[in-house]
């Protein structure tokens, strides 16, 4: 199995619906574990949309050479209960959606095991992600690190927080403060999943594919 063959994806903990779209319009892709780990990305966070209006939900996490820490080996602090204060935001945001009751006990599994690593606690959340939306896309990992050039598809920087995708490529579909704030696009896929159930496959493929141009 060669790695280029395969879309290249980076890790991320509950990733944006863009990121989810994407990995559902391939056979297979590869997440890349040997990129040097970059600060303020999707790896270590996710957002959902609260009364308040947007939250980050944050992963600590300690870097054992600094800033040339490769991200296969990013590790997991656990000095502050984040599982705890993350369950907690995802229950005051989302206990009102239509399916946050059908979803949520299957994705305790990621708030009460305790990860060293953070690439093993993003597949985990990853598989459920999947296991609910009733897909079954192969992934793997990278085994060493491949520049742009050697990579059919690179998304490994394409989903980024400070860099939003235009609204308009996302579909409407109601969210629990709707009626507070307008439309909020490209959220986690726990938005989609807690607000549309069983629809959100059909919503994702709605999402036009984004490799369209990116081939290198």
């Amino acid at each position: 199995m060669h790695d280029s063959q395969f879309p290249f994806f980076s890790t991320a903990y509950f990733p944006p619906i863009s990121y989810i779209s994407q990995c559902l319009k391939h056979t297979g892709f590869c997440i890349e574990a040997y990129e040097t780990f970059p600060k303020q990305s999707y790896r270590n966070r996710c957002i959902i949309a609260t009364a308040n209006g947007l939250q980050n939900l944050i992963i600590p996490i300690k870097k054992p050479y600094g800033n040339r820490t490769p991200t296969h080996e990013v590790t997991i602090s656990y000095a502050e209960p984040w599982q705890r204060l993350h369950q907690r935001a995802l229950h005051t945001a989302y206990k009102a959606s239509p399916f946050y009751d059908f979803y949520i006990h299957e994705l305790l599994a990621v708030f009460e095991s305790k990860h060293d690593n953070l690439l093993n606690l993003n597949r985990e959340a990853l598989k459920i992600i999947f296991k609910l939306l009733k897909v079954d896309p192969k992934f793997y990992f990278s085994e060493a690190y491949l520049p742009e050039s050697n990579v059919a598809i690179d998304f490994r920087n394409f989903f980024n927080p400070k860099k939003q995708l235009k609204a308009n490529l996302f579909p409407f579909y109601y969210q629990v403060f709707g009626h507070k704030y307008d439309f909020q696009a490209n959220l986690s896929i726990l938005d989609l999943l807690f607000n549309e159930g069983p629809q959100s496959l059909l919503y994702l493929k709605q999402i036009p594919d984004f490799s369209q141009g990116r081939q290198s």
